[in-house]
């Protein structure tokens, strides 16, 4: 018998610095699958942490959702300028109602963009409250 397959994920997320200057807001992976489990996985200041994955609460379940939402209007896309020196690189994969979206942007271009900045103070919340880190991506 083969194994299930495993849940889908709303969210993959990947951005921030492990090292240097900025290094103490740490570099993090976070991904959210269909049934709302939350799994992240980081380094600050070099110091990898994985804390075990949890249940999104409700109202954190309902925020993302409305996020996602919001991304619908975001069309897929890639940066194309170089990076600004100590800016991080994100790494975003969403499902949308609208369908799935990626996006590889440079940090002030996120911010640019008041769907992804919802999803950034999404990701500073979950990541405060269940690794107990800020990342300060707002």
């Amino acid at each position: 018998m083969l194994p299930a397959s495993p849940p889908a994920h709303v969210l993959q997320f990947s951005g921030g610095h492990a090292h240097g200057p900025n290094g103490w807001l740490g570099a993090w992976t976070v991904t959210v699958d269909a049934t709302g489990m939350l799994s992240i996985r980081g380094q600050v200041l070099g110091q990898r942490t994985e804390p075990s994955p949890v249940a999104l609460s409700p109202a954190e379940r309902q925020s993302l959702a409305g996020i996602l939402d919001g991304l619908s209007s975001v069309p897929s896309q890639r940066s194309t300028r170089p990076g600004i020196p100590d800016e991080a690189m994100l790494d975003i994969a969403v499902a949308t109602p609208a369908g799935p979206r990626t996006l590889m942007l440079w940090h002030g271009e996120a911010r640019a963009l008041a769907p992804v900045a919802a999803l950034l103070g999404w990701l500073d919340a979950v990541l405060r409250a269940h690794a107990g880190h800020t990342a300060a991506f707002t």
